[in-house]
């Protein structure tokens, strides 16, 4: 019974970490309850996580705009082997 109380004295407070949690990948089951239960009551938290989803999906479009990847640029593999070696020479001088 206690644990049923718990679940739904759920404050702001401890759902927004759990929502940044949710945004980075999947949470545990209860966490997941928890979330959607005060959701249904929290407009606040609602407006909140659609800001983070927001966010997320502005910062993923703009990574993949800066990425050198999709913009065709990539390194000859004379400077991939350099940049190898380097590092290997720098791993065996520690």
């Amino acid at each position: 019974m206690d644990f049923l109380l718990n679940l739904f004295k759920m404050t702001c407070k401890d759902t927004t970490p759990l929502l940044s949690q949710l945004q980075d990948g999947p949470v545990s089951l209860p966490k997941w309850i928890r979330i959607k239960i005060h959701l249904a009551m929290c407009e606040v938290c609602r407006y909140y996580k659609q800001q983070l989803e927001a966010l997320s999906a502005m910062a993923s479009k703009l990574g993949e705009e800066d990425s050198p990847a999709t913009s065709g640029i990539s390194l000859s593999q004379e400077s991939k082997e350099r940049i190898k070696k380097a590092l290997e020479e720098g791993s065996s001088n520690q």
